[in-house]
């Protein structure tokens, strides 16, 4: 009897205990327009506005923008790009605990990621990165990232500078801005340790 009380406990423990709770999205109700084969479209745009967020909110603590304008957002763009790329970015203190969940899950795409070099990199081979690349709206700056990969010369440090001079086309194309969010975001979140962050 009491080894069935045991097992009964046990099995019941372990089912418990896995239980996972799902990750809450909180904004699906955004537009979702990067079409790419390789990811996850819900999660891609959920850590996109999660990002937008993080550092919308972080950049304005002093600003007089209000919250939720495009000011608010292009301030906070502006502030992060070249830092972000760079990796000089305060990153422990911009990002939130939705964009560390949410860091788990794009962990889990292993192809998206580089784990090969010295700390986590993204895949510029990867197919969704290859196709945020290639449907870059303006021609002569996506041919400039294209040729910089083919060359095996683009790392985040490479682009920031020009990437920091168009900050705009960034904000006005949802495709460079997903690039820009895994390059110079999450990339780096990749290599820090939370487990000690309040």
């Amino acid at each position: 009897m009491k080894n069935n009380k045991f097992i009964l406990f046990l099995i019941l423990s372990v089912f418990l205990g896995g239980c996972e709770q799902p990750l809450k999205y909180r904004f699906q109700d955004k537009p979702q327009k990067v079409d790419c084969p390789g990811a996850d479209k819900a999660l891609m745009h959920e850590a996109l506005y999660s990002f937008q967020e993080d550092i919308a909110k972080y950049y304005n603590k002093y600003s007089d923008y209000r919250e939720g304008t495009p000011s608010y957002y292009i301030e906070g763009y502006m502030q992060f790009v070249y830092r972000g790329l760079e990796g000089t970015a305060p990153f422990k203190e911009i990002v939130s605990q939705h964009s560390l969940d949410l860091l788990q899950k794009l962990k889990e795409n292993k192809s998206l990621w580089d784990f090969e070099k010295s700390g986590a990199h993204l895949n510029y081979d990867n197919e969704y990165v290859n196709c945020l690349l290639t449907s870059i709206k303006d021609d002569a700056f996506r041919e400039k990232l294209q040729i910089l990969r083919d060359e095996n010369y683009f790392s985040p440090q490479i682009i920031a500078e020009p990437m920091r001079q168009n900050v705009m086309m960034i904000i006005q194309d949802e495709y460079l801005a997903m690039f820009l969010m895994l390059d110079g975001y999450y990339q780096h979140l990749l290599d820090f340790d939370f487990t000690n962050t309040p």
